[in-house]
């Protein structure tokens, strides 16, 4: 059989990068995804978790464009925030001299964190009701978890509200790194 999909099934999805993949900036062609690349994930914490917040608004985008509908595509932009915010609070316990682990529990995680104000916690734990495990939104009722009570949120003000807790997130991670005080003590209300 000669369909002309022979090499989609056969070709190996990676390859070396080579010239191929050369091009003058990120708008240029070839569009492409980088597998790892040169510096190892667990190195670029902070990198990783602005892709999946990126990720997540992008899938906002397409849904404001109406590209795509809302209800299609609500517990992949949850699972891209949820994700992204576990791992800009890892960034920031680590900041901190803490060892995070292979922990998943925002919950558990927020126990780790310093300095964190009470709206940022609120905001952190009503992502960790809707999947304390971050099992739910990647494999639904098979995980044998079920989320707290049910909800809706206004797409904008999910991700108006989730850009300004990265954007306090960002801040409280880039500090240290600029030697600034943190401010008040855990809980405060900053």
């Amino acid at each position: 059989m000669t369909d002309g999909t022979a090499h989609l099934r056969f070709t190996p999805l990676f390859s070396d990068m080579g010239d191929r993949a050369a091009r003058d900036d990120e708008w240029s062609y070839p569009k492409g995804i980088l597998r790892d690349g040169m510096v190892a994930l667990d190195e670029n914490k902070r990198g990783l978790a602005d892709q999946y917040f990126d990720a997540a608004e992008a899938v906002v985008k397409l849904v404001n464009d109406n590209q795509v509908a809302d209800y299609t595509v609500s517990s992949p932009i949850l699972y891209l925030y949820r994700h992204s915010f576990e791992l800009y609070l890892k960034c920031l316990i680590e900041a901190s001299d803490g060892k995070p682990g292979r922990e998943h529990d925002l919950a558990k995680l927020l126990a780790m964190a310093p300095c964190l104000p009470d709206w940022m916690r609120n905001r952190i734990l009503e992502l960790h009701a809707v999947d304390p495990r971050s099992t739910h939104l990647r494999y639904g009722h098979e995980s044998g978890q079920f989320p707290g009570p049910e909800g809706w949120a206004e797409m904008n003000f999910l991700r108006d509200a989730m850009r300004a807790l990265r954007d306090h997130f960002v801040d409280l991670i880039e500090r240290p790194r600029l030697n600034v005080p943190t401010g008040s003590a855990r809980g405060g209300n900053s």
